[in-house]
């Protein structure tokens, strides 16, 4: 008899999960895909990539203390005068310019049409906008230009006049514009049709005659010279509006609308087609509800989904479940904050000083803008921390809109800050993992942010920096609703105990 083949062992793979598809998400999720590891991606929804202009900003403005803002020309250049509580203090910018590099190199329906330097680009509401990188469509503004803007008469979020006399004011470019509408049913006789119903009508079988009466009623307007703008709605897929382009007698570019953003939705579904392809195991609909820690490490996590819960064992975990505008960071009626699945503590930062119409006014602004800035506080490993500095849970890592400290609403630097840290991230975690990560610093960086860089928050442990405090409650109170609810905070406080 022959003897019995020993069967080959198999090597467990790390499990690396992440939670949340926004772009933070999607690009941690991206980056951790390799043979080596097992990626999963947990999310409730679709992310908030269609909330978003569907462009890259690393950073168009800066304020000073007295509220007054400043153009930010060089993005760059812009990070060292940051507050030493912001998130980019922190990540550095080293982190950051690889992690936009990495970003580009993977999508190719992005331009960065002037590196190290912003551009201006039409907002939804037809101010020049500055940012880093828009979509091949976007259009970048410049003096002496003639615009035409073209809106569709059943799409009520695009008021082409009002749009075409901003842009003709700007103060940053000198241009001309003028608006035109075109009557265009978009989904039946229906008097008002949204973006994204408009790009699949686009995309339909009816897609030839409603690019041909569109690019008719264009052609029948448009004087020599002009460059000429229509709503971000021509088809959820690139090649819809090349063949729309290729109609029209002028250059024509596209303006992002108001949310639903259709170039958000185009940069969601490239990437999520990359996340098929590396074989990441992408789960929808469902809610990391609870979290094991153990020894200062996330054992499990509880994904709630229909029909029951999963407990997932994991090996590192990638926190881009955002802010409060996705749910995860919580306030109830006391103004008392707490994070939704690890029971973090919370931080907020003092905002600049904010000029309203009248005292009352500015107080409330600025208290506002305190509690967006509201969030987790990291080490330069992306690990969250408490208050003393001391790691909360060495296998977890929080990204993007959770961490505390930034202002994207007014300096405009939410993808600048979801790359860097998503980057910073998962290099973190494949050095943990013995999966081979690049840390910052391995090759002479591009630029330093600061001296200071690398500790949590641009502060020394237990320095509030003159501005970053805890949150109205650093240890929220949770319900537990399962054997497998865990509060990493008072873990933290047992363990600091022993």
């Amino acid at each position: 008899m022959k003897p019995a083949t020993p069967k080959p062992t198999r090597t467990r793979k790390p499990h690396v999960a992440i939670i949340g598809s926004g772009l933070a998400g999607l690009s941690a999720a991206l980056w951790a895909a390799q043979p080596q590891a097992r990626v999963t991606l947990l999310t409730k929804g679709i992310g908030g990539l269609l909330l978003s202009n569907g462009t890259i900003d690393i950073l168009g403005f800066q304020t000073s203390p007295d509220g007054s803002e400043t153009l930010a020309e060089n993005p760059f250049d812009g990070l060292e005068q940051l507050p030493k509580t912001h998130p980019y203090r922190v990540i550095g910018t080293e982190n950051l310019q690889r992690g936009l590099d990495a970003f580009l190199a993977e999508t190719d329906c992005l331009q960065v049409p002037a590196p190290n330097r912003n551009v201006f680009s039409p907002s939804p509401a037809g101010s020049a906008r500055p940012t880093y990188a828009l979509p091949h469509t976007g259009l970048v503004l410049k003096d002496g230009m003639k615009l035409l803007v073209v809106g569709l008469e059943q799409f009520k979020d695009f008021p082409a006049q009002l749009i075409a006399d901003n842009l003709a004011r700007s103060e940053h470019v000198r241009l001309q514009a003028r608006a035109m509408l075109v009557d265009l049913p978009g989904r039946g006789q229906e008097a008002d049709v949204n973006a994204t119903d408009y790009a699949r009508s686009f995309d339909s079988p009816r897609r030839a005659e409603m690019l041909g009466r569109l690019a008719q009623a264009i052609n029948a307007q448009v004087l020599p010279g002009e460059v000429v703008l229509v709503p971000a709605l021509v088809g959820l897929r690139s090649s819809t509006f090349s063949e729309f382009a290729a109609q029209v007698a002028a250059p024509v570019y596209e303006v992002p609308t108001v949310p639903p953003s259709i170039w958000g939705r185009r940069l969601y579904d490239h990437l999520l087609e990359k996340l098929r392809a590396a074989r990441v195991d992408i789960r929808l609909n469902c809610e990391v509800s609870a979290a094991r820690v153990e020894d200062g490490q996330v054992r499990t996590l509880d994904v709630a989904r229909a029909g029951g819960v999963d407990v997932l064992k994991v090996d590192a975990v990638i926190d881009a479940a955002g802010g409060f505008a996705s749910g995860n960071l919580r306030r109830d009626s006391w103004m008392s904050f707490s994070e939704a699945i690890f029971g973090l503590p919370l931080f907020s930062v003092q905002p600049p000083l904010i000029q309203g119409i009248h005292e009352i006014d500015s107080e409330n602004r600025r208290e506002i803008e305190r509690v967006l800035s509201t969030g987790v506080r990291v080490n330069a490993q992306m690990n969250p921390v408490d208050a003393t500095g001391k790691v909360i849970a060495a296998n977890l890592y929080c990204v993007g809109e959770l961490i505390a400290g930034g202002a994207p609403w007014r300096e405009l630097s939410g993808e600048g800050i979801a790359l860097g840290s998503a980057w910073a991230a998962i290099q973190a975690a494949k050095t943990q993992l013995g999966l081979g990560g690049e840390e910052a610093g391995t090759t002479p960086p591009t630029k330093t942010a600061t001296s200071g860089a690398g500790q949590a928050g641009g502060l020394e442990p237990g320095n509030d920096g003159g501005n970053l405090q805890p949150g109205h409650n650093p240890t929220p109170k949770r319900k537990r609703t399962g054997k497998n609810r865990t509060n990493t905070t008072k873990t933290a406080q047992k363990e600091a105990a022993k």
